[in-house]
């Protein structure tokens, strides 16, 4: 019996004074110790969060306050695993704010717990509050009605962009130009041979036909103008080929695109602009320091900000259809169209006008997003160890995902099988035939002014010439009393002796015509009266300028035939 109370005394003893146990153990289980006192959550915590659905949302259900969305999903599992329950406090402004207003400042007040919301996680709400492990990624974009036509163009002119255009243009201004000039000079610095004599019609007229594979006039003689004429027509061969292959795909198969696609596209094309009020788009165009969204600040048309936060989807598509952007989260918005497609579908719409809207592929800012806590919170550390768990499972996506379909509804790019070439694609077409009429046109009234210029002028210089022959006539009329054989007189042969052939006068031997072919009454006949050897002739001009000689005699001389 003393052997057995001996044996428990020194039991007791061993259990009272450790052996082989370090300092280091003690040191750790006090920490543990103290690490689970701060872990420790109230049985009861005070949560407030903004309506931002599908992420957050509160409602008011007889007389109380309950949150909606996936962040009270999540809320709802901590709860189950961590042993606390949750009452919703409505914040006064449902807006970012900072330590002043805004669900920010309840925080830095410590009137509530935590936020459960999608809170983005901006470097200066670090000064302000905690935020957990990262629970996924915002991203801002922008929702627009859709384009009748591609940001791309359409017709003749969706193969080449505006750049590739304008130096097609160029190079058809400035060859032509070129040839004639290389002609000009070659020309001047080797006179007096034969060679390319062009003229600068010609040559653009040259670069322009050989633009459309027709064929030319022009034929180059020297090797520097065929190295020319070669050149250009190798780019034209080159550029046509590739210009139908791309008509070809792009009539075929057009790939639709949109005329924004980030945030410069919307400051340099100065479009219009929505979005919530007091989020975070507003608190960052607010800052005085440059960040990703200062650009807006530039745009012509500064944006407008709603304070609709509850169900806001019919005046979202009002503020798109009104030409303007509205500016909001992607996940909302791909839900946004989901929901308006199976409406449009329950309505029986064709299936090219279900999809009226469309999202913005790119985006204007990425930030991450988590749950928000006050300055030197006791439960972050707690939280964030189930909340990891959840991230690391895919539980927060599976829950964001499961209201979206696995197809992506109403894309940028329809992708519709049935292509049908329409007005917008002929358009240009028809723009070039009304313009080539125009100006065809226009050229002709200008040949028609200048052919009446010309004729008016002749018709001046005539009426000033009048009076001059009028003199000549009347002078001839007292000179002349046989004017009438001015041309149909016949010019008659003489012999070797007559010394008037020393005049330069031109006579022709042919017969003279009978009597009653002179009309001795015309006056209409011009000339000068000569004595040669005794007899009377008039020298006159016939119409071929030759001058002849018609004597002058009585009547009984033309019995007479006069030998040749």
């Amino acid at each position: 019996m003393t052997n057995f109370h001996c044996f428990l005394f020194i039991i007791i003893i061993l259990n009272s004074f450790p052996i082989g146990q370090s300092s280091e153990t003690t040191k750790q289980d006090k920490l543990n110790s103290e690490n689970n006192k701060k872990m420790a959550i109230p049985s009861v915590l005070k949560v407030s969060s903004w309506d931002d659905m599908p992420f957050s949302g509160i409602i008011q259900e007889n007389g109380q306050w309950k949150g909606t969305g996936y962040a009270f999903y999540i809320l709802d599992l901590l709860s189950d695993k961590l042993n606390f329950t949750y009452t919703v406090v409505p914040p006064k402004e449902q807006i970012l704010g900072n330590e002043h207003k805004g669900i920010v400042s309840m925080l830095y007040e410590k009137k509530i717990d935590m936020i459960a919301a999608f809170v983005p996680i901006l470097e200066d709400l670090n000064n302000y509050c905690l935020f957990s492990t990262t629970l996924d990624m915002l991203e801002l974009t922008a929702i627009m009605k859709r384009p009748e036509e591609s940001a791309t163009g359409s017709g003749l002119l969706a193969p080449f962009d505006n750049t590739v255009w304008f130096c097609v243009l160029t190079a058809v201004i400035v060859v032509g130009p070129t040839i004639y000039l290389f002609s000009l000079i070659r020309l001047k610095l080797w006179k007096g041979t034969e060679g390319e004599n062009y003229n600068l019609p010609s040559c653009i007229w040259f670069v322009y036909s050989a633009l459309l594979k027709q064929g030319s006039t022009i034929v180059a003689q020297t090797d520097s103008t065929r190295m020319l004429f070669a050149t250009w027509w190798i780019f034209i061969l080159i550029l046509t080929s590739f210009y139908t292959a791309n008509l070809t795909a792009f009539l075929t198969k057009p790939q639709f695109t949109l005329p924004i696609n980030n945030i410069k596209d919307i400051v340099n094309k100065e479009y219009k602009w929505v979005t919530f009020k007091g989020r975070v788009i507003e608190y960052l165009l607010s800052q005085p320091y440059a960040n990703e969204l200062t650009l807006l600040n530039q745009t012509k048309f500064q944006g407008e900000y709603m304070k609709i936060y509850k169900e806001p989807a019919s005046f979202i598509f009002d503020t798109v259809e009104n030409k303007k952007l509205y500016l909001g989260e992607r996940h909302y918005f791909r839900k946004l169209l989901f929901e308006d497609y199976i409406n449009k579908t329950r309505q029986g719409l064709e299936h090219n006008k279900r999809c009226t809207y469309v999202i913005m592929p790119g985006s204007i800012l990425s930030k991450n997003r988590a749950f928000a806590f006050p300055l030197h919170s006791t439960i972050v550390d707690a939280i964030n160890k189930v909340l990891s768990s959840l991230i690391e499972s895919g539980l927060i996506k599976y829950v964001k995902e499961r209201d979206l379909p696995l197809a992506n509804i109403c894309p940028v790019d329809l992708q519709s099988m049935e292509r049908q070439l329409g007005n917008t694609d002929l358009f240009l077409t028809y723009k070039v035939i009304i313009a080539g009429y125009i100006i065809a046109m226009i050229v002709f009234i200008i040949e028609f002014i200048i052919k009446y210029i010309n004729s008016c002028t002749k018709n001046k210089k005539g009426a000033k010439q009048l009076p001059k022959v009028a003199k000549q006539i009347i002078k001839y009329k007292e000179n002349s009393e046989q004017s009438s054989w001015r041309s149909r007189l016949p010019l008659y042969a003489t012999t070797n002796n007559n010394h008037w052939r020393d005049n330069n006068v031109s006579v022709n031997k042919r017969s003279p015509p009978p009597l009653y072919q002179y009309n001795v009454g015309n006056t209409s006949f011009m000339g000068k009266r000569h004595n040669i050897n005794g007899r009377n002739y008039y020298v006159v001009v016939d119409r071929s300028g030759g001058q002849r000689l018609i004597p002058i005699r009585t009547p009984s001389a033309f019995l007479f035939q006069y030998t040749a």
